[in-house]
């Protein structure tokens, strides 16, 4: 079979047409990750801070023929890294991301750029932001450039001083002042009342510890006794050192002032007082004895254990009595317990009950008292 051979010329046409082609193709292909296009990110906030704006710069290079887009989200960290579009991570992760650019909000042009931008931290703790560089193609934002990633770790409202103090020698009937000194970078709200207490100390007679850990709990456990300041809705405090006070008027008894400082987030705590107050000379508080378990029996003799309030702790004295017989043994209370055992009188030999007696004899901290219970001996 002959051979034909092309003309030097149609095969230089020939060339030429496939390079036209491949020119062309390029052309209008969808828009590859430009080799040179990039995209950074950076804070210039020293330290963060919740609900506070934290400045960010975002910069680097369009290396496209046409105008790109600057999308960008933040989320709290912990969790998967950036996706590679805007897109894919928003729709990944819903209802986690905060969008700062929305895709069509930030164009630059090519070359070099540089956009300014913020975000506010809705609570303490570290964030992960992500950034990225993309084209529009219709419908769709493809990245041209890999996701920028940045680290912020925001801390709470500073709280530079919170006391809260109350004149001595307080008399019942008598209205006094509580005052507040408080120092902060932002605004947050004071709560304050004032509660029963069981001692000087200020602990709580109720529930046994000196104040709920915020304001909302004490509402929650039915603990709040009188208001102070600003009520429920608090008193605004901001900047200082600043003093605010409130009046009050109460009987005589043992009280502790529980106040908070809150913000800005509900419920959020920034910084708590524990204040106790005596109004007038009230008696001490009782031990709060009482008998969990009594037993007699001939054999072995007197059995008794019991509880008393936190705090207490001395010398109970326990008595076993049938008639004008009786036994009397020593016995000390600490860690909210005590317990003893002591042999029957020889008066109870032909009794069938016996009386059991454990008192505290008084102090300065606790009055007296005692608790008795009669049981039948068993043999």
């Amino acid at each position: 079979m002959p051979v034909h051979l092309m003309p030097r010329a149609a095969r230089t046409l020939s060339a030429a047409v496939v390079a036209a082609f491949a020119a062309f193709a390029v052309a209008f292909a969808a828009p590859a990750m430009a080799e040179t296009s990039s995209i950074a990110v950076a804070s210039s906030t020293a330290n963060p801070e919740q609900a506070l704006p934290v400045d960010l710069t975002f910069s680097g290079t369009n290396a496209l023929t046409g105008p790109a887009e600057v999308e960008a989200i933040v989320r709290r960290a912990g969790g998967p890294a950036c996706e590679s579009s805007f897109q894919e991570d928003t729709t990944s992760f819903p209802g986690e991301d905060t969008v700062i650019f929305w895709p069509g909000a930030q164009s630059v042009a090519p070359g070099a750029y540089q956009l300014a931008g913020t975000f506010r931290p809705s609570a303490p703790g570290s964030y992960q932001l992500c950034a990225w560089l993309a084209q529009s193609q219709g419908t769709t934002d493809t990245a041209v450039a890999a996701p920028a990633t940045l680290a912020i770790d925001a801390r709470a409202p500073k709280v530079g001083q919170f006391t809260v103090t109350v004149p001595k020698d307080l008399q019942p009937g008598v209205a006094f002042q509580v005052s507040y000194a408080t120092q902060t970078d932002q605004t947050l709200s004071l709560f304050s009342v004032l509660r029963k207490a069981s001692g000087a100390s200020g602990t709580s007679g109720t529930s046994g510890t000196s104040c709920p850990a915020s304001f909302e709990d004490a509402q929650q456990q039915d603990q709040v006794e009188t208001l102070l300041g600003g009520g429920r809705a608090g008193t605004s405090v901001f900047g200082g050192p600043i003093t605010t006070t409130a009046t009050t008027t109460q009987k005589t008894g043992f009280y502790i002032v529980c106040s908070w400082l809150e913000g800005p987030n509900t419920g959020q705590v920034d910084g708590t007082a524990s204040t106790p107050v005596t109004v007038g000379t009230p008696a001490p508080p009782k031990p709060g004895l009482a008998l969990t378990k009594v037993s007699a029996s001939r054999r072995h003799g007197v059995s008794v254990t019991g509880t008393t309030v936190s705090g207490f702790t001395g010398k109970l004295v326990v008595v076993a009595a049938c008639g004008s017989a009786s036994a009397k043994h020593t016995t000390t209370a600490h860690n909210r317990k005590f317990a003893s055992g002591l042999h029957l009188p020889r008066g109870c030999r032909s009794a069938r009950k016996v009386r059991l007696t454990v008192s505290w004899g008084g102090s300065s901290a606790f009055s007296k008292q005692s608790v008795a219970k009669t049981v039948a001996i068993a043999k």
